[in-house]
């Protein structure tokens, strides 16, 4: 309105009032998209404007509005805050605060990133050490596993409606043809640069990914633990004196530097110092329901047996009036482990715990043993089963996580016929 103008002073009094209209136009963050030279508001179609005035502002070209510097961090595996969501403080567990889970196989390390440090280009690069090592150790090339890390972003204005087309960074692993490969300097990531979203060859967008690790090339995980001589029923850890192997615990750091590097080659700045992360890599053979038409497992996540005492070593003999479910599950990490027996009148169900008579073990590592059917029908004998094919499951949780997925449960079964 007329009246918010300011009045000018007695050195710019005018004869015929009215403001004399020129202007400046910003983007949020400050950047000039028109700026008119204040003798604009002195030509004829805007001097001595009145109460209602209409004007078309145009800009022969949208410039480019360059992204504002954020301080980059490494503040995440998949979806954990290791501040808050992994327990990883010195003498902690290293594992997820909620359901105990150590981690496994390739790991997304995410947070805060930006294309610039201080003004110039930014790279990055992730270091590691296991717990109690003096040394840190690079992550290389060869370590990281194909990760998308941001988008090209390029707006066509040639076409009408103008349309939007995207593609792919990513880093490690070898890209697509529709994607665009991040080229590592040494250790060190470069980020994309490019900033023309209207123009030029495209805006790059950081989606906040930083790589995707292999935890695997972390330590040394292999070969497989081999079980193949315990039966179900027995300890993982017996006869063959093989103990479960228990989570490795590492330390994993980000650094930033500008690129290229200013006048100290070596000098860079952590952000992001995860102390303390539990990874178990440790794969298992064993033998599934060995005795019936067994079958080998080489290199299970998880070790799940299960057979019935009374099908015999060939696994053929008729069940009358007993069964009993004879179990080995094993894991460094053991989450739920069930039973159900399915058929007529079922399905019955149990999760065995180490207070029940015959079952042995730890809950959260080595739980094995026998357990008869009465326990796991809640009291109903086996004569009292309808003369029918059944079978029996095991079910047993992994208590491991890559960070954004956990695995299923492994599983075993076996069937038998009542009379």
């Amino acid at each position: 309105m007329q009246q918010d103008f300011e009045p000018g002073t007695v050195i710019d009094v005018e004869l015929v009032g009215g403001p004399d209209l020129y202007f400046r136009v910003e983007t949020p963050a400050g950047q000039p998209l028109l700026s008119e030279d204040p003798s604009a508001g002195r030509r004829s179609s805007r001097e001595n404007a009145g109460p209602c005035f209409c004007v078309d502002l145009c800009l022969d070209e949208e410039p480019d509005d360059p992204d504002p510097e954020v301080y980059p961090a490494f503040t995440q595996v998949g979806g954990y805050d290791f501040q808050t969501d992994i327990d990883s403080g010195p003498a902690g567990t290293g594992e997820t605060v909620r359901g105990g889970r150590a981690f496994h196989r390739t790991l997304r390390l995410n947070g805060i990133m930006s294309k610039t440090l201080n003004g110039n280009p930014l790279e990055y690069k992730f270091q590691y050490r296991e717990r109690g090592a003096s040394s840190w150790k690079n992550v290389t090339p060869s370590q990281l596993r194909k990760m998308k890390i941001g988008t090209l972003e390029k707006v066509e204005t040639s076409v009408s409606p103008p349309r939007i087309r995207t593609k792919d960074y990513v880093v490690g692993g070898t890209p697509d043809s529709d994607e665009v490969g991040v080229t590592p300097n040494g250790n060190w990531i470069p980020m994309p640069q490019k900033s023309g979203i209207f123009s030029g060859d495209g805006s790059f967008v950081p989606n906040h990914n930083q790589i995707q690790l292999d935890s695997r090339t972390l330590a040394t995980f292999t070969p497989a633990v081999d079980l193949t001589g315990i039966d179900a029923g027995e300890s993982a850890e017996a006869p063959s004196g093989v103990s479960l192997v228990q989570n490795k615990h590492f330390e994993i750091k980000m650094l930033v530097r500008e690129n290229p590097p200013n006048s100290s080659p070596s000098a860079s700045t952590e952000v992001g110092h995860l102390e303390n992360i539990a990874i178990n890599n440790r794969l298992y053979d064993y033998v599934r329901h060995p005795n019936w038409m067994g079958e080998p497992v080489d290199d299970g996540l998880a070790v799940a047996m299960v057979n019935l005492k009374e099908l015999g070593s060939g696994g053929c003999e008729g069940i009358e009036d007993a069964l009993n479910v004879r179990f080995t599950a094993a894991h460094p990490n053991l989450g739920n482990v069930g039973i159900t027996v399915e058929g007529p009148g079922g399905p019955y169900r149990t999760s065995p715990t180490p207070s029940d008579p015959n079952v042995n073990g730890s809950r959260d590592e080595n739980l094995y043993g026998s357990i008869d059917f009465q326990n796991i029908s809640g009291g109903k004998k086996v004569e009292e089963l309808k003369n029918c094919a059944y079978v029996v499951t095991l079910s047993v949780g992994v208590l491991l996580t890559n960070g954004d997925r956990v695995p299923s449960n492994r599983h075993d079964q076996i069937a038998f016929c009542k009379g």
